[in-house]
């Protein structure tokens, strides 16, 4: 931990004890007290580290400085070596690459992140060219983000660095003045790194110039406050359990305010709770945490609000304002978008005509307008801005499905879902998540299926609700005769027709059948909404043929099979046969609680106490009510 303490010493005995002897020789204490503070931890951890892989970037100003690659994986050892006793974590490089990029350093993060994923490691740092002139500000000397995974270094300036400390050195010999200029550029680069690092962790500026998180740089920072340090452990324990940013936010945000500290700089203080606040509502909205400035996120905040009450203008018209000053910003493009589709698609009710009659039926619901022009347009800008984000699509298919365009629909989130690659962990479940509820808010099976299987979410509560549509509806997975865009329809006919029968309008059903039969021949559940009708009809052969060709095209189309059981038990021959199908109708659709009492009444009739009891009893477990005697 004192390596350039060591290394000092070690070149000032040795140049002493070969030089003339002087009256004014300094003493060794003379030297080291223009030496930058050691890093050290207060109060070390007990227990084995954890290790944690960085993955390191060089631009070509960096690798055009001598040793600079030994420098940089010196540095990040200093760091490991404060961060170990403090955190109870060894920082190990996984690879120092070369960067290509150029330009204005302020620009620099965002072009890591595009050049980097961060697949597999906890960090990415991006070393970049040093300045022309020193500086003490942390602002000026790197970058990172509340809980991001990506940090800016910049490169120690040799020339004006040496020229600003050369003020305050002594008068030394060339080799006592490289050592301690060297010691100064590791403790300077060190803290840097340390500062931003704490930065991605949720780290507030501290007041006092001694701790590292304060804004300006000084060669006496040596730690972390221990409040800080609270919050630095609280994020990386949940960085590396795998908590999503929503999460770590979330707790961070609950250790800040339930334990206020003075130590922090107030200005800092709002400036971090609001990116933490931003992420837990972008996670809650299904977003990933989108990169809106603090300096605006008030604005967007109240931005949103606005478009919340329905007050458009007045939204569109401050975020534009917002716009002029954040060109490029995704996420305020993609908050453009949303605005303008509710806006074109909100149903406008037609006006009553005059004279109208108070006691005449209110007119039915205005219907939503397809999203137009403009609203397209925008969630192609946000789109373009940020080519791997899913979220406008995901708007447009929503919209899209509001006006039953659901091949539309499909075609956004088709392009969603090839997206969705680009998200990790959490993030990417919810997405797939959402996907999956508006497949399913379409009442497309198909589809659904397909991305629950993409996801790889074993045991989705939906898949099984999908499968009991299936079941209930007589539409078995690999139908040739709906198509996925075309299921829901078929799924609202089927009921449409049952309504009618069960409102005993058979005539009406009738014709509902027989139009539905002509735009999906062959469909098992029209032909078992048939039998249903033909039985209600007193038409039991017919309803008992109607059952079997359900069951020819789908042996488990659950409704055939609970007909076919109530069939059979019209006869005592016919009973066993009954109760195997009730039996087979509960095993492909459980939640079918006709076939259950029907399955009752038949052990009733044929006498078989131990089955009725235990059908009871399982009723009675699933459904938290006796079974009907």
């Amino acid at each position: 931990m004192r390596h350039a303490v060591v290394l000092v010493f070690a070149a000032i005995t040795a140049l002493t004890a070969c030089g003339p002897k002087v009256t004014n020789e300094r003493s060794v204490a003379d030297i080291t007290k223009h030496l930058p503070a050691t890093l050290e931890a207060a109060r070390p951890r007990d227990g084995e580290p954890r290790t944690v892989k960085v993955r390191v970037w060089a631009d070509a100003g960096v690798r055009a400085l001598p040793k600079w690659k030994e420098e940089i994986g010196d540095q990040i050892d200093y760091a490991s070596q404060l961060l170990t006793p403090m955190l109870g974590v060894r920082l190990a490089i996984d690879k120092i690459g070369d960067w290509n990029r150029a330009g204005d350093p302020a620009g620099a993060l965002q072009a890591l992140a595009e050049a980097d994923k961060g697949d597999q490691v906890t960090w990415v740092i991006g070393y970049v060219t040093p300045a022309d002139t020193a500086s003490k500000a942390m602002s000026e000397l790197g970058n990172a983000e509340p809980l991001g995974k990506y940090v800016v270094v910049r490169a120690w300036a040799e020339k004006p660095e040496s020229e600003a400390l050369a003020g305050s050195l002594p008068d030394l010999k060339e080799a006592e003045r490289t050592e301690v200029l060297a010691a100064h550029r590791r403790h300077k680069q060190t803290v840097i790194l340390l500062h931003m690092l704490a930065r991605t962790l949720g780290a507030i500026h501290e007041s006092d110039p001694a701790w590292i998180e304060h804004p300006l740089y000084s060669p006496k920072q040596n730690t972390f406050a221990d409040r800080t340090r609270e919050l630095l452990q609280l994020a990386v324990d949940e960085r590396i359990a795998g908590g999503d940013d929503k999460a770590v936010a979330a707790k961070l945000l609950e250790s800040i305010e339930k334990n206020a500290w003075g130590g922090w700089i107030a200005a800092n203080q709002e400036e971090v709770t609001k990116r933490l606040r931003m992420i837990v509502d972008t996670g809650k909205a299904g977003k990933t945490a989108a990169a809106v400035p603090a300096a605006a996120y008030d604005q967007y905040a109240r931005i949103k609000e606005l478009a919340k009450q329905g007050k458009t203008s007045d939204a569109l018209a401050e975020l534009d304002n917002l716009l002029v000053a954040y060109p490029g910003n995704a996420a305020m493009h993609q908050l453009k978008c949303e605005i303008l589709l509710a806006a074109s698609t909100r149903p406008k009710p037609a006006p009553a005509p005059p004279g109208k009659d108070p006691k005449a039926k209110p007119a039915p619901p205005a219907k939503p307008n397809p999203p137009d022009d403009a609203s397209r347009a925008a969630c192609k800008k946000a789109s373009d801005l940020a080519p791997g984000d899913p979220s406008p699509h995901i708007a447009v298919a929503q919209a899209l499905a509001r006006v039953d365009d659901l091949k539309g629909a499909r075609a956004e989130l088709a392009s969603a879902e090839a997206k969705v690659a680009n998200l990790s962990g959490p993030q990417a479940e919810e997405a797939w998540r959402k996907l999956i509820e508006m497949y399913q808010g379409m009442g497309a099976l198909t589809w659904t299926e397909a991305a629950i299987g993409k996801a790889k979410l074993d045991k989705d509560p939906v898949a099984a609700q999908v499968a009991q549509t299936r079941a209930r509806y007589g539409i078995p997975k690999g139908a040739k005769f709906v198509a996925p865009d075309q299921e829901a329809a078929l799924v609202a006919a089927i009921r449409a027709a049952l309504d009618l029968v069960y409102a005993s309008k058979y005539p009406e059903a009738e014709r509902a059948l027989a139009t539905a039969d002509k735009k999906w021949p062959g469909a098992p559940g029209l032909a078992a909404a048939r039998c249903d009708l033909d039985l209600r009809m007193g038409r039991v052969d017919p309803a008992r043929a109607a059952c079997e060709r359900a069951l020819a095209a789908d042996p488990n189309d659950s409704w055939a099979l609970y007909l076919s059981g109530v069939i059979g038990l019209k006869t005592a021959a016919g009973t066993p046969r009954g109760i195997e199908q009730l039996k087979k109708a509960i095993s492909v659709d459980p939640d079918l609680g006709q076939a259950w009492r029907t399955l009752g009444k038949a052990y009733v009739r044929a006498k078989d106490r131990g089955a009725w009891e235990k059908l009871s009893a399982d009723y009675q477990a699933k459904f938290g009510t006796p079974l009907p005697p």
